[in-house]
């Protein structure tokens, strides 16, 4: 029960590695506030969590909408009184030949997994600072350290990420919000099914990756528990890879 007491945004926390990471944390302790612009996956999965025996709630907004997004972290506060960690897992994916890819892929990329993590960050930093610290994890991708075909926007977009993390820890460190990244190689959610349809061609990159296997979303949770837990109080400015080692091949 690390995060007893705990109040913690999980932006695109509805499906996926999101979802894993909110019932990850609620099992040990926290209030979840799922941030979700879709309304009957972000209901779902905080009543999936609420059934499980945690404390969950949603709250529509648009994480590229930062009116939206100050709207939503006001009534979060309001509501539990203080906000403890955030952590920004809302991203969306292309793939595309680097030649092809539309002013509209980059600038849309750009909008939500950027902005995405901005707009949020900015709206729960005076309440860490008014409370005395608080915890901030991004979730970037291997794509933002290791070159890819086919997805120099997402990449570009995935890289300002872990710029962004290194500049908010340093400016942060002061008022006690440590601020990290965790970098999650192909992981087996909605996603990635989507990009990869044919259980083959997943098998074949699960059998590259030095450990062997296709990661988890729960994989991914574990890594965010950490870097949001007291544990991790000395740690900041880091991009934990949670890849199975791809990002470590030559």
């Amino acid at each position: 029960m690390r995060f007893r007491e705990k109040v913690t945004i999980v932006t695109g926390g509805s499906r996926g590695i999101g979802l894993a990471i909110a019932r990850a944390l609620a099992t040990e302790g926290a209030t979840v506030a799922i941030v979700d612009k879709n309304a009957e996956t972000g209901s779902k999965a905080a009543a999936q969590i609420e059934a499980e025996g945690g404390r969950a709630c949603f709250f529509q907004a648009d994480v590229s909408d930062k009116g939206q997004v100050v709207e939503a972290v006001g009534e979060i506060a309001r509501r539990f009184g203080r906000i403890d960690i955030l952590v920004n897992n809302a991203g969306i994916h292309t793939r595309a030949p680097f030649t092809q890819e539309t002013r509209a892929d980059w600038l849309r990329l750009f909008e939500v997994n950027v902005l995405g993590v901005v707009f949020p960050s900015q709206a729960v930093v005076p309440y860490m600072i008014e409370q005395g610290g608080g915890r901030i994890v991004h979730i970037s991708s291997k794509a933002a350290v290791v070159g890819e075909p086919g997805h120099a926007a997402y990449s570009a977009s995935k890289g300002a990420v872990l710029s962004l993390t290194r500049a908010m820890a340093v400016e942060l460190a002061p008022y006690h919000i440590t601020v990290n990244a965790v970098c999650p190689g192909p992981i087996v959610t909605d996603m990635l099914l989507s990009d990869m349809p044919e259980e083959a061609d997943r098998q074949a990159l699960a059998q590259k990756a030095p450990l062997g296997r296709l990661g988890r979303p729960e994989d991914v949770a574990a890594a965010v528990l950490y870097l949001a837990s007291d544990e991790a109080s000395w740690c900041t400015g880091q991009g934990l890879s949670v890849d199975g080692g791809f990002s470590i091949l030559l």
